[in-house]
């Protein structure tokens, strides 16, 4: 129907060639104006997966390790030798007041604002009953239960103050002479840099001093690379400045923004040089082919319709798509360069346009719909840049398709000189023997290893860094906490948040298994926390308030302080303090404890570090509690579940697809058989080497069966082609699948030189991929298509298929279950228990004959009928002849009476399955003799049995009457026996001699008229045997001649017309 569609467009088409030529460019102008339209981005974080869940945890890790900070670094540029302090600090303020300049960066923090530190310091000091906690109230009693406790701390005090001392000190003194609120401070610490870091003159160095770094923001996202990229410009001119003004300092920068930058710049790079090396090497090998410029340019056009038509319709269905996924899609031109590909190939083998479009339509269209179907399996994932690459490449696979099958055909001519053919296109793989044994052996001893496929979710492995932005990185995740669980408090205001968090810090801090939580929970008290603290302040007022204060006055007055050197203290013992909203503390929350605090528009989040031996009983304590290996470990789930559905989902689609274009399973299964070996092949093979898949390359899939499905259907069709022309094509289209692989294999090989880790990942595994697709499309469909259409180098009469295999193997074991589940051993205990008398042997017979009824009448796909006008009864017993055709003829005449039995071959007569009951039936074997056989069958013919021979001594191949043997009618006379005629029809076609394996059909048995034994007076013995012999075959020419007229109608022979038919396709 397809066909006949494309037909009448190419009719019309070629009619109106004008008209067709202006609906091209109209076409194409539309398109060229949607592609200008479309947005570029460059975010590897795209491919990620999503769930509700994992971007929740995502979404609060990116604001806790603050994605937009950049960090400038400052050290010696000879790492043998180390900057002075102040070389460094000069640094910096130079590179300060060079990134000043830039309108656009935010937060620049070259110094630690101290004057911002003591008016926080201040804030605590003042605010101190709000942050004390129970643990501190211990240690002040403890501390001023001592004798002479404030004697000997103003002492001290006394001392210090004759040092040079700092702000921070001196404020120190005024707020806590007696050192009551040091962990409260020591605790605020743990808000402002890493213990990794040092400050010096306000300055951030590393511990061991030998570098220092400044901070700032950069106002885009890491996903907009474009305006990052300007700001890298920047970043890079005032540290190149830097690095000037002081000769001897080596300045470098890193942070998520950077390295968003790095990795697009590679990717472009990459995707040049990959690019031109591929197009060069294409272009080579298409002259080298073809051998014409037309040819070439013809394919070109294909592609680059195809490109545009995906670009247009990625602009009106998101606007936007990644340059990752279109880096990607150079792999896709793999695939649509088939389409021109094969339709010109085939253009120079038959005589016409017309005819090579007639011809091409099925395969390149059912390789085509099979294609786009399994890139459109990707929309469905959780990962729009995987979303994206699904609908660019069915897109893109539709738009050529549409060239080819549309305008190609209108301008595209044959050429008069014959392509080149790659060499190894000749070299036919090993036969059967040599190599199926190697193919199974491979394919069990790699689909072991595919059982252990892995992923690997660390995403830094598919981003690409220079090795300083990796030395950088490493030295500032050095300071990061060792894998901290991030315990989340939630609310819709801030006062929410802080009692979620309140309950959930009780929790923690009541299992022993956690060591150390890191919070603003102690700074930032919720009013019921506040309520409480305040209510224990006053207790401790009321009873160390007055004597506390009087003795650090008596005491400060006599070592020579001030009566207002500690005011400070004063107040707060003797000021009354009342329950805060929490923008009170703003303060707090605007400076040391701003990166605690997460807002968006959900509400607030309140994040605690909790440092714990047992991850699990954090995470069971409270709502929301994850590490950074959460989101890892998550990640590689949903890479799983994305990697079931898309090997499952898109073999399933690809399987019923080309079942709907075939028409046939067997022809379906054929051509989906590759691509399954192929993926445990690749699975096997990918373990074996080490390589992992991630969320780029994890597309493999897809690109497997799109690409490998176009190869093993183009393969079936040559196959089809010549089973049912005679005439040699596969060969063609073989040269014409190895140089459209050869195609593919430049194309992506050329990533295989990619620096960037996600393109040189997807580069080499779909090598592995492609390498194995391409040799078993080219070996598995050939082999079982002559598997199931020749036998011996001899075309079949019928061919196999499924339908046969599966009546067949459903008869088999049937048949096998009635012996060996029933009759074998029914027949082992029948004859060991009770005595055996003739009545009890024709009961077995009884069972025999009702087991071979079973039988028969439950062949799949065989309808049985009997006649028997005659009205025989076998209560008489004769000699019965029949024709023999087939092994179903045995069990066709034991029906028919209890009181039967035969004479058989040496091959039935030792027959596992059903030897022994022959035995007891009383069966005897040809070859004992007749001098043996004959008292044996005498006694048998008087107890009333019969006896079955089939004169024709072996099975009829063509089912038509061989020459009767006179056996039977010597066995007749000398019994003096009845002749009884039976006729089979139809089971030499079910089951033929030369023939394993069931056909549909029909078998007749017809029980003909019992004729008397003869008289021998006047005639030599032998020689009446053969008259009769003669006499009786004629008979059964003839009349079996007439049950052929009356049986074999059109309804009896459309099976086996279907038969003719299989497997022929288009073609037939």
């Amino acid at each position: 129907m397809m066909t006949q569609f494309f037909l009448r467009i190419y009719d019309y088409a070629s009619a109106h060639r004008r008209l067709s030529a202006a609906v091209l460019l109209l076409f194409l102008a539309v398109v060229v104006l949607l592609t200008a339209r479309i947005h570029y981005e460059e975010d590897i974080s795209k491919f990620l997966p999503g769930n509700e869940e994992n971007e929740q945890y995502e979404a609060i890790y990116k604001q806790i390790t603050s994605q937009d900070r950049i960090a400038v670094l400052f050290g010696a540029k000879d790492s043998l030798r180390q900057v002075p302090d102040d070389t460094l600090e000069m640094a910096m303020d130079y590179m300060g007041r060079r990134l000043e300049q830039i309108r656009s960066i935010r937060d620049l923090q070259v110094t630690v604002d101290a004057a911002r530190a003591e008016k926080t310091m201040d804030f605590v000091y003042r605010n101190m009953p709000y942050f004390l906690s129970p643990a501190d109230y211990e240690r002040m009693d403890s501390l001023l239960a001592q004798p002479d406790f404030v004697h000997n701390q103003m002492l001290k005090n006394r001392q210090l103050a004759l040092m040079p001392m700092g702000g921070a000190l001196m404020q120190t003194l005024r707020y806590d002479p007696l050192g009551l609120f040091g962990p409260v401070m020591q605790s605020l610490k743990g808000l402002g840099p890493s213990e990794d870091f040092q400050l010096a003159d306000g300055y951030v160095f590393t511990k061991d001093g030998k570098r220092s770094l400044l901070t700032f923001h950069s106002p885009y996202g890491p996903s907009e690379t474009g305006q990052n990229a300007l700001l890298v410009q920047q970043l890079n001119g005032a540290m190149a400045a830097t690095m000037q003004q002081y000769p001897n300092v080596r300045v470098s920068a890193i942070g998520a923004p950077l390295v968003a930058v790095t990795n697009a710049q590679q990717i472009k790079t990459d995707s040049l040089v990959s690019v031109s090396l591929a197009v060069v090497l294409i272009l080579f090998l298409l002259v080298w082919h073809y051998r014409r410029l037309s040819d070439i340019l013809w394919i070109g056009a294909s592609i680059a319709f195809g490109w545009l038509f995906a670009l247009a319709g990625m602009s009106l269905a998101s606007g936007s798509v990644s340059i990752i996924v279109l880096g990607i899609g150079s792999v896709i031109i793999g695939i649509a360069v088939n389409y021109p590909l094969h339709f010109l190939d085939h253009l120079r083998e038959v005589p016409g346009r017309r005819e090579a479009l007639r011809e091409m339509v099925p395969p390149l269209l059912i390789g085509n719909i099979t294609t786009v179907a399994a890139f459109l399996c990707l929309v469905w994932l959780d990962a729009r840049a995987m979303r994206d690459l699904g609908l660019f490449g069915s897109l893109m696979l539709i738009g050529t398709i549409l060239f080819v099958l549309v305008f190609l055909p209108l301008y595209a001519k044959a050429s008069a000189v014959s392509p080149r053919a790659i060499g190894s296109s000749r070299v036919r793989l090993p036969r059967v023997p040599y190599l199926l044994p190697v193919v199974l052996l491979l394919t069990a001893v790699l689909g072991y290893f595919s059982l252990r496929t892995s992923f690997d979710s660390d995403l830094s492995h598919i981003n690409y860094m220079t090795p300083e932005q990796q030395a950088d990185m490493e030295l500032l995740s050095s300071s990061l906490p060792d894998r901290p669980v991030y315990v989340v408090a939630r609310g819709a205001t801030l006062e929410e948040a802080l009692r979620e968090n309140d309950r959930a810090t009780d929790k923690l801090m009541a299992l022993p298994q956690v060591e150390r939580i890191s919070g603003v929970g102690s700074f930032l008290p919720s009013e019921p926390k506040q309520e409480a603290r305040l209510a224990r302040w006053r207790q401790f007022k009321a009873r160390y308030a007055q004597s506390l204060l009087a003795a650090v006055d008596r005491e400060g007055r006599a070592l020579g302080f001030s009566g207002e050197a500690f005011g400070a203290f004063s107040e707060l013992l003797t000021q009354r303090f009342e329950v805060r909203a929490a923008s009170y503390f703003s303060p707090l929350t605007a400076n040391a404890a701003s990166g605690f605090i997460l807002k968006d528009e959900a509400g607030y989040k309140i994040v605690n570090y909790v440092t714990t031996s047992d991850e699990a009983a954090v995470k069971r304590s409270v709502p929301l509690a994850f590490s950074s290996r959460d989101i890892s470990n998550r990640l590689v789930e949903v890479l799983n579940n994305s990697f079931n559905y898309i090997g499952w989902v898109c073999g399933l689609v690809v399987f019923c697809f080309l079942w709907l274009s075939f028409g046939s399973i067997e022809l379906s299964l054929l051509s989906f058989l590759p691509l399954a070996v192929s993926w445990i092949w690749i699975l096997g093979l990918m373990q074996l080497l080490g390589v992992q898949f991630n969320i780029v390359n994890i597309i493999l899939a897809t690109f497997i069966f799109g690409q490998g499905d176009d190869y093993t259907i183009f393969i079936t069709e040559g196959l089809m082609y010549e089973y049912a022309t005679g005439r040699r094509r596969l060969q063609a289209y073989r040269n014409s699948v190895l140089f459209s692989a050869v195609l593919m294999f430049i194309g992506i090989g050329s990533l295989i030189f990619a620096r960037h880790p996600a393109l040189r990942s997807l580069a080499v595994v779909t090598i592995i991929g492609m390498v194995t697709v391409v040799l078993m499309a080219n070996y598995l469909p050939p082999l079982v298509f002559r598997w199931l259409t020749t036998k011996d180098g001899q075309r079949r009469p019928v061919p196999i298929t499924l339908k046969r295999v599966a009546y067949s193997l459903f008869s088999l074991f049937f048949f096998l279950g009635m012996m060996y589940g029933f009759m074998l051993p029914y027949t082992w205990l029948y004859f060991r228990i009770g005595k055996i008398t003739e009545a009890r042997k024709l009961k077995y017979h009884r069972i025999i004959q009702r087991m071979a009824q079973v039988i028969v009448r439950r062949v799949p796909g065989v309808k049985y009928s009997e006649e028997n006008s005659v009205g025989e009864t076998f209560e008489k017993p004769a000699v019965i002849i029949c024709n023999h055709q087939s092994h179903l003829d045995l069990l066709c005449l034991l029906q028919l009476t209890p009181k039967l039995v035969f004479v058989t071959n040496d091959w039935v007569w030792r027959n596992p399955f059903y030897g022994a009951v022959i035995h007891r039936a009383e069966f005897y074997p040809v070859s004992d003799g007749i001098e043996r056989n004959m008292p044996r069958l005498r006694d048998l013919y008087g107890r009333g049995y019969s006896i079955c021979v089939f004169p024709e001594g072996t099975r009829s191949e063509d089912c038509s009457i061989l020459r009767f043997h006179k056996g039977a009618f010597y066995l007749a006379r000398e019994l003096g026996a009845d002749i009884v005629p039976v006729f089979l029809h139809g089971a030499g076609h079910v089951l033929p001699k030369r023939d394993f394996m069931l056909r549909e059909g029909a078998i007749h048995v017809e029980i003909g008229q019992r004729r008397p034994a003869g008289k021998t007076e006047g005639m030599d013995a032998n020689e009446r045997d053969r008259l009769m012999s003669r006499r009786m075959r004629k008979y059964y020419q003839e009349h079996y001649a007439a049950l052929c007229a009356t049986l074999e109608t059109d309804e009896y022979w459309a099976p086996y017309r279907r038969y003719d038919r299989m497997y022929k396709g288009e073609f037939r």
